[in-house]
């Protein structure tokens, strides 16, 4: 049994997600190599510690050896794999997911996360060692010494911007960027008011962060910043806002693709979006002379479509965006300091990317029950797709089941996209008997 999902293997901690699966993934991962190296970040979350010294034990038992980041941002672990010449690499997150979830993204030696064949490998052996888990001992390894100030630096450095005097808001949403985010603001030279800066894992998510835009918008209605940015658990989402104006993520990834284009820094004038990329974006980025290819949704996807086409730009309507000159991942505090190099020297994002226009879209995330679940196998949902799309035949029909929560991801694009999705809606709410 495969146990990743769309972003490594996540679920609820103590339930579907244990201190035991932590310990498993660290055994497994030190029996690969010889005596390998595991390089560890986690977010604030209050299962991160336990899950980190079972993760730890998990490694130790199998010969290999753990650097602790504590808590940083998940492109941190990638971009330290390399730096520091680890094997792997585990960030201990669930991302965007409430407080009480938890979950363990691995990475390759090359900072990338892991493909599917080696997820498959690293499930098997899982399995295999389920009856070998020894939590008996805790441990205590101590964090790599001025960790958050060698990050920022290494970042700044690489992104190589200065962005004096910008007044810019952040909310780091209780999560892994509390600290270092501010802290590179601030070296950059940005006039820094920083919201959700503690590190307290049980309101990581919560009413806050870049799912929960609201909470910036109202921080941002004095006027007082030029930009704001909303970051997520791990702090590999963003959401952007200009003065009191929420930026859509869409026209955040065509001001990169935009940008990029006309400083001749993007590879073969082609980016990748992914299925759920608006056909809106596509057509304005045809008119600037650049190509969209799509993949399936999940940044592990769009990477290995981009190394496959040769591209350096790629990203998802969820808010990562994948700038490879800087990141093997996406990083919403690279991100957002490189969009701040465009507002810098194009001025406003919002006229600068005017002419990308969405197409009428619609979107629902449809709760799994006992009664509906069967619908959510590849073939049912490949069924109900060609139905929809036989009856609105102009709608873009993309239905997934998520990768990281319960649920079917639905997404129609078209100018019949709400009315049709009532009837996605309604197949869903039929169960098992066919009555509602």
């Amino acid at each position: 049994m495969n146990l990743f999902g769309t972003d490594g293997i996540r679920g609820t901690y103590g339930s579907t997600l244990t201190d035991g699966t932590a310990f498993l993934l660290g055994k497994s991962l030190a029996l690969l190599s010889d005596c390998p190296i595991v390089v560890v970040a986690r977010d604030t979350r209050k299962s991160g510690g336990a899950l980190f010294s079972a993760l730890a034990r998990g490694v130790y038992s199998g010969g290999g050896n753990v650097i602790n980041l504590g808590v940083l941002p998940t492109n941190s672990v990638g971009h330290f794999v390399r730096k520091l010449g680890g094997d792997y690499g585990v960030m201990i997150t669930a991302s965007h997911n409430p407080p009480n979830d938890n979950g363990l993204k691995v990475f390759d030696r090359y900072g990338v996360k892991m493909c599917s064949s080696k997820q498959a490998v690293i499930s098997r052996m899982m399995n295999s060692l389920k009856d070998e888990q020894d939590l008996t001992e805790k441990v205590f390894e101590p964090v790599f010494y001025d960790i958050e100030n060698i990050y920022s630096e290494d970042v700044l450095k690489t992104v190589n911007v200065r962005v004096d005097k910008l007044k810019v808001a952040l909310d780091c949403c209780y999560g892994a960027s509390f600290k270092v985010a501010p802290l590179i603001f601030a070296k950059a030279g940005a006039l820094v008011t920083a919201f959700c800066n503690k590190g307290d894992g049980e309101k990581v998510n919560v009413d806050c962060g870049a799912t929960h835009p609201e909470f910036l918008a109202d921080k941002m209605k004095n006027g007082k910043y030029h930009l704001g940015f909303a970051f997520d658990g791990d702090a590999d989402r963003l959401c952007v806002f200009e003065g009191t104006q929420c930026v859509p993520n869409n026209r955040v990834f065509y001001a990169y693709a935009k940008y990029l284009k006309e400083t001749g820094r993007l590879c073969k004038s082609k980016v990748c979006g992914t299925t759920l990329t608006n056909g809106g974006v596509e057509a304005a980025l045809n008119k600037i002379g650049i190509e969209l290819a799509r993949s399936d949704v999940g940044d592990i996807n769009v990477f290995n479509r981009m190394v496959k086409d040769g591209l350096n730009f790629g990203g998802e309507e969820s808010g990562h965006y994948l700038l490879c000159d800087f990141a093997t991942s996406a990083d919403a505090i690279v991100n957002a300091l490189f969009l701040c190099k465009i507002y810098k020297e194009k001025g406003s994002i919002l006229r600068y990317t005017s002419e990308c226009v969405d197409v009428p879209y619609s979107v629902s995330n449809i709760a799994l029950t006992e009664s509906n679940c069967r619908l959510s196998n590849p073939n049912c949902l490949a069924a109900t797709a060609d139905r929809v799309s036989s009856l609105y035949p102009n709608c873009r029909v993309v239905l997934r089941k998520s990768g990281t929560e319960n649920k079917v991801r639905a997404y129609l694009e078209g100018d019949q996209s709400e009315e049709a999705m009532k009837l996605v809606v309604a197949t869903f709410a039929q169960d098992l008997s066919g009555k509602k």
